[in-house]
């Protein structure tokens, strides 16, 4: 009997301990589980890099800079490069025949590197002719076969590439629409698949030069009634251009060639504006599967565009154009440097104000150093 309870008071104390003890073991479970819980205790999220968020770290002046190209010319390369490099700007074109040696050496000491363009579609526009004469447009429709188009762009699209050059504002696939023609000889036919046989040509040999091909005039100048450099000009309306300038478009979109936008006022599309101004004209033109390309005015200085310089560079921009393109005179490059300030603070102020979208503006830039092959988190902060 006494032995039984003994027992029993053992029994209850073993309960009583083992009791504590697992109370104690599951209070220190929930306190440890609670101390893992804790906010404070979470590793951070490290944001995923894009190009898009490192380019909207970079300065506004940095980024208008990009979007800017002016004229160079070889006499003046050494005197002009300060005002390039130190406003940022992103691109030069050449307009006359400039030796490897002084590109090389312009090029040097820009943080970001720069375009060097040229116009060089062959015949009246060639600047480059000490290594032989590129038949024009016309001509070469007339009496090459595509395939001896292609070897003739090959040899000098290579040849741009050992002298610097990275993009050639060419070719041309305006439809000619009109006589007396407003580019004379600059156009392969008036047939939309002669325009598109010829120019697919040479938008594969520069590309396999490694020459990036800018097709110009869009929506086409085929049609208009004069040349943009000499005064306003209007061309065919929408509807026509629809059934003869716009099909090159269309049908060379997939070689992801980059643009030219005209200075023409087209009817039914760009409301009585050049086009460079028209963000409905951008939009067609990237509605065909330009959504990647570098998209180029045509130059604003040409008596097409009315207003300052500043002002059409910002209006291009609204319209969603990636680059404003300045040729200069010769004699005006001294005023380069004064002019490119200009512009960057006019358009600091529109991104400031919300003139200019600043994330409209951003993606362009992206679309610009993409074609560049630069990472724009390489030279971010």
């Amino acid at each position: 009997m006494h032995k039984r309870r003994a027992l029993i008071v053992i029994g209850a104390i073993i309960l009583i301990v083992l009791a504590a003890v697992g109370g104690g073991f599951a209070a220190k479970l929930i306190t440890e589980r609670q101390h893992a819980a804790k906010p404070s205790d979470v590793v951070p999220v490290v944001p995923v890099k894009t190009a898009l968020s490192c380019v909207e770290k970079l300065p506004a002046s940095v980024l208008i800079g990009q979007k800017i190209m002016a004229a160079g010319y070889s006499d003046q390369l050494v005197s002009s490069k300060p005002a390039f490099t130190e406003n940022g700007i992103g691109g030069i074109i050449i307009m006359d025949e400039t030796p490897a040696e002084t590109i090389a050496d312009f090029i040097q000491g820009f943080t970001i590197a720069p375009t060097v363009a040229v116009d060089q579609e062959g015949g009246t526009v060639q600047r480059y002719t000490s290594e032989g004469r590129v038949p024009g447009a016309a001509e070469m429709a007339a009496d090459y076969t595509p395939g001896q188009a292609y070897q003739r762009y090959l040899t000098d699209a290579q040849y741009l590439k050992t002298i610097g050059i990275t993009t050639n504002f060419a070719p041309v696939i305006d439809v000619i629409g009109r006589q007396p023609s407003p580019l004379p000889d600059r156009m392969y036919s008036s047939e939309p698949s002669v325009v598109v046989q010829y120019a697919t040509q040479m938008i594969n040999a520069s590309q396999k030069a490694g020459v990036t091909p800018v097709i110009k005039h869009f929506p086409g100048l085929g049609s208009a009634s004069g040349n943009t450099d000499n005064g306003s000009a209007t061309t065919d309306p929408l509807a026509v251009l629809q059934t003869r300038d716009l099909i090159p478009y269309q049908q060379l979109a997939d070689l992801k060639p980059d643009a030219m936008v005209s200075n023409a006022i087209v009817p039914g599309l760009t409301d009585g504006q050049p086009a460079v101004w028209s963000a409905a004209a951008a939009s067609l033109l990237r509605g065909y599967g330009y959504q990647n390309s570098v998209i180029y005015t045509d130059s604003l200085t040409a008596k097409a565009v009315p207003g300052s310089i500043e002002d059409a560079a910002v209006k291009a921009w609204q319209a969603d154009v990636d680059i404003a393109l300045i040729v200069q005179q010769h004699q005006d490059t001294t005023t380069l440097a004064t002019l490119f300030q200009s512009i960057i603070a006019r358009a600091s102020a529109a991104l400031q104000d919300g003139e200019l979208n600043t994330q409209s503006f951003s993606e362009s830039v992206v679309r610009i150093l993409q074609r560049k092959s630069i990472d724009p988190c390489s030279i971010a902060n």
